[in-house]
Order: C-alpha cells, then sequence, then structure tokens
C-alpha cells in the first residue's frame, strides 16, 4: 500500500480548497455529473495532489489560480527531477484524477487544519483525517 500525507501549510490552503469547493458545485472527474458530497480530488500526473473539484478556478490569497496541495514527497521539484517519475509510476502507471469523498466528520477535521492520509493499493482507496 503507498500512504500519501496531505498536510496543510502555514496559509492554510487545504483548509481554504475544502472552503472553496464546499460553497460550489463539485464535478466528478472524467464525467458531466456534480456530486453534494464533500471532498477533494486526488490527482497523479507529474506529481500527486489534491486539488478543487469545483469547476470554479480556486484562487488563494496569494493569487494562486487553481491551488493544489502536494503529497509529501510528491511535488515535482528539482531536488527530485530523477526520482518522481518512478515514485509516481509505482503508485500508477496512467495518470488519474479520483473524487475523493469525505464524511462530514473528516471534512470537518480537515476544517481543523488537520491533514489528509490516503492509502492507495491496486484496488482500494482508504481516506484518514
Amino acid at each position: 500500500m503507498t500512504k500519501l500525507v496531505f498536510k496543510n501549510d502555514k496559509a492554510n490552503t487545504l483548509v481554504k480548497m475544502m472552503e472553496w469547493s464546499n460553497d460550489r458545485p463539485r464535478r466528478i472527474p472524467y464525467t458531466k455529473e456534480y456530486t453534494d458530497k464533500r471532498g477533494l480530488v486526488l490527482v497523479k500526473d507529474e506529481g500527486i495532489y489534491l486539488m478543487s473539484p469545483s469547476d470554479d478556478n480556486f484562487v488563494s490569497s496569494d493569487g494562486d489560480v487553481n491551488t493544489v496541495v502536494y503529497a509529501r514527497g510528491y511535488k515535482p521539484t528539482k531536488a527530485n527531477r530523477d526520482t518522481l517519475w518512478h515514485k509516481t509510476h509505482a503508485v500508477s502507471g496512467d495518470d488519474f484524477a479520483e473524487f475523493i469523498n469525505l464524511t462530514p466528520d473528516q471534512a470537518a477535521r480537515v476544517m481543523k487544519g488537520f491533514p489528509i492520509e490516503i492509502g492507495l493499493t491496486s484496488t482500494t482507496i482508504s481516506i484518514a483525517v
């Protein structure tokens, strides 16, 4: 199992993304469907990160559009450019986007600044907050 840890930064970006998505329609990736469930989108491409499921662009307090929160160790940087492909490929050979449904208790804990931990196997996703 791969364990991905997403922490709030000093600017509380994870909290702000949750607030943003809670106030807007949340779209399920690769579909035209929307959900009333609370959550974020887990994305794997050049890194692994969480982003808002809203169609509207999230703009952080420093002006970044579509801000994301990278899993610890999965942010594309110069320091890990030689190993990142292997790490992300070990999680999945394909790029993906998956809506991560959070229970009301989990969503409330994220809003209080707790990290999100996502466990991935080839067939399951587990979420702990």
